[in-house]
């Protein structure tokens, strides 16, 4: 976190790629997949505060997300505008609905299409002692004890919510009002005012637990994967994961929204992308096809539409894109 008077600082980034779009985010280590169909675009803007870090961030795709902020961190996202609903753990996480996560182990996660969503960062201990400074012992013991929960929070809490994060970024881009700290002190009981509120709300669903749904989705997945070459069928998933056709198809609709043909798909589909953006830059010459048969997609002409569907662009293209360059 930002040491107390020092300035605040601003960063804004653009991006082309879930891949790098999660890379842009200070201090966390992501992995996010996209899982929707069309040319990605994200946009990540960071206020650093002394002790909050304000990120709000825009994506265009659904995307599967994975990784951790940092440990200690609490983080409280706030949606902003979606296009849906997203899935955290198998649970629905019903727009707008706030979300209070665990920063050193962050669900997964997967986005509505279109998603602007902004998140809190607070080191956890930090917060305690500071309700615990303003004699909230109750919300001090909350924050110390809160994992992932999804909070209620009525309409006009959440408008009124949106209304500062719009007005904080709309004032970044305009001032430099928050070198100062007076405006940052300022700013940051205002928008830790909000995160008691939620957290002293009654209507808190703990999100920790993994359903059974996505349980099973879970094994058929990493069964998958330990057939990469291969990708077995729905019906030997169903074999081996000891459920009917139509409960697995039941589970990755309710878990994730698609099917598991379509999941699996996608994910192998990322996979394709990913070794290829690694290969390309690190200069190594690489076959697309041979990257792609690794995954399972031995028949070329399919799988470059499908590429070209999920992605926007063709295999070819991601890797001239990213190229490693020689100064």
């Amino acid at each position: 976190m930002s040491q107390a008077g020092a300035a605040a600082r601003v960063l804004d980034c653009h991006s082309q790629d879930a891949a790098v779009h999660a890379g842009q985010l200070p201090g966390w280590t992501m992995r996010m997949e996209q899982f929707s169909a069309g040319c990605f675009s994200g946009h990540t803007t960071v206020l650093l505060l002394d002790h909050v870090h304000v990120i709000r961030e825009r994506t265009s795709q659904a995307l599967m997300k994975q990784g951790m902020a940092r440990p200690g961190a609490l983080i409280f996202s706030l949606p902003m505008a979606a296009s849906g609903d997203g899935y955290v753990n198998g649970h629905v996480l019903a727009f707008p609905c706030p979300l209070f996560s665990d920063g050193a182990d962050l669900p997964s996660l997967l986005t509505p299409q279109y998603l602007d969503v902004a998140h809190l960062v607070v080191d956890r201990q930090w917060l305690a002692g500071y309700f615990r400074d303003l004699g909230e012992c109750r919300l001090a013991d909350d924050v110390v004890e809160a994992r992932y929960l999804r909070i209620s929070v009525s309409s006009g809490g959440i408008a009124a919510m949106q209304r500062v994060i719009t007005d904080v970024f709309e004032i970044c881009a305009r001032t430099r009002v928050f070198d100062f700290e007076e405006s940052r002190n300022d700013l940051e009981n205002v928008l830790l005012r909000f995160v008691a509120d939620a957290l002293m709300s009654e209507r808190k669903i703990s999100m920790s637990y993994v359903t059974s749904q996505k349980k099973i989705a879970d094994r058929a997945f990493r069964y998958a994967l330990s057939h990469r070459e291969t990708p077995p069928s729905i019906a030997e998933l169903c074999r081996h994961v000891g459920v009917s056709r139509r409960t697995l198809q039941d589970c990755f609709q309710d878990v994730f929204g698609i099917s598991p043909s379509q999941y699996l798909r996608f994910a192998r589909l990322n996979a394709v992308r990913r070794d290829l953006m690694v290969f390309a830059a690190t200069g190594r010459h690489v076959s697309i096809g041979e990257v792609a048969a690794s995954w399972g997609f031995w028949h070329w002409s399919h799988f470059a539409e499908r590429y070209r569907e999920l992605f926007g662009e063709l295999p070819s293209q991601t890797l001239q894109r990213n190229s490693f360059r020689l100064p």
